[in-house]
């Protein structure tokens, strides 16, 4: 007898309907599931019972009765993991001629299309995670470091809902922090996320400063109403303040590699007639977003709000006089 769940037998049985042009036999299932033919008739009477306007009869030239699925039925069974497309993505490495290549990107992009935009975000982290486990991609890019083991200590309490206590610098004072942990976010540091029951509000903290991490043996019930999605995306990067309407205007120059670039969650995009690319969303972390901004040069222009155009202002003058300060030092 196979070693699937029920769940899962019958989630594989219905595969089978839905794949099998010529249908299926009640020996068909015992043979495939190795199971009596009392246990075969009991699947396939469940699977009649969970869809009974969408199974018919294949007609056949003998007196066995055979059963699929009407066509389509079972798509929304159907999903597409990272370890799929990371499968795909090997492939085509493995191929030397363009136009293969070319086949199997569209190929990619229609199986993406079926995936709902909601799995997406993760998806394509699980991706790049998994080719660069295998040594087909490298992350190059500067941050802190963390160390491992706090990290795993963190995942171990999040997963078991329980409280975590450590030591923590403030305003150069080490500080003793209680804390429900929520989750992580990673950006040029790791951030640990969470409730502060002390000040009665959520805080996040660097993980590189956290010292003598302690796992309590207290439970705690996280808020319901609490999505770090949601957290993150009143934010660029992980400086939480109030949102702001924000309008970009970047040269037609660079247009294709905007278009093809994450700035924010809730970005959204439009070609202008002039050729230049107008980039809208809703975030906080001005700090943030002014060091986005420093990497496009000249090719970009704050359109709205004035707050920000004049904050980033500030802040080129700023790093622009330290620069002239240093020279005059080393003079």
């Amino acid at each position: 007898m196979s070693r699937l769940t029920k769940a899962e037998q019958i989630i594989e049985l219905a595969m089978m309907f839905q794949n099998s042009y010529c249908g299926l036999s009640i020996n068909d299932i015992k043979e495939h599931f190795e199971c009596s033919r009392r246990s075969a008739e009991r699947m396939k009477a469940l699977l009649f019972d969970l869809f009974p306007e969408k199974i018919e009869e294949v007609p056949t030239p003998d007196k066995t009765k055979r059963w699929r699925f009407v066509k389509g039925t079972a798509n929304m069974l159907i999903s597409f993991s990272a370890n799929d497309f990371a499968n795909l993505e090997y492939l085509k490495g493995l191929s030397n001629d363009a136009k293969r290549k070319k086949e199997i990107d569209e190929l990619i992009a229609k199986i993406k299309a079926l995936t709902p935009q909601k799995n997406m975000q993760s998806l394509d982290a699980d991706i790049s995670a998994i080719m660069e486990s295998e040594g087909f991609a490298v992350r190059q890019y500067s941050r802190v470091k963390a160390e491992p083991k706090i990290l795993e200590q963190l995942r171990n309490a999040m997963l078991a809902f329980k409280m975590v206590r450590f030591d923590y610098p403030i305003n150069d004072v080490i500080k003793t922090i209680t804390l429900n942990p929520y989750g992580l976010v990673i950006a040029d540091k790791y951030y640990l996320v969470g409730f502060n029951e002390y000040v009665n509000a959520l805080r996040q903290y660097k993980v590189d400063k956290i010292i003598n991490l302690t796992i309590l043996d207290e439970y705690f019930e996280k808020d319901e109403k609490f999505s770090l999605t949601d957290y993150c995306n009143n934010s660029f990067g992980v400086y939480q303040e109030k949102p702001l309407n924000i309008t970009l205007e970047f040269d037609k120059a660079i247009a294709e590699d905007v278009l093809n670039y994450h700035f924010h969650q809730t970005q959204k995009m439009k070609l202008l007639e002039n050729g230049n690319v107008e980039v809208r969303f809703i975030s906080g972390g001005t700090y943030a977003i002014c060091q986005e901004l420093f990497k496009w040069g000249c090719d970009v222009k704050i359109k709205r709000p004035l707050k920000l155009k004049e904050y980033y202002k500030t802040y080129l003058k700023d790093v622009l006089n330290n620069q002239l300060f240093n020279e005059r030092l080393s003079e």
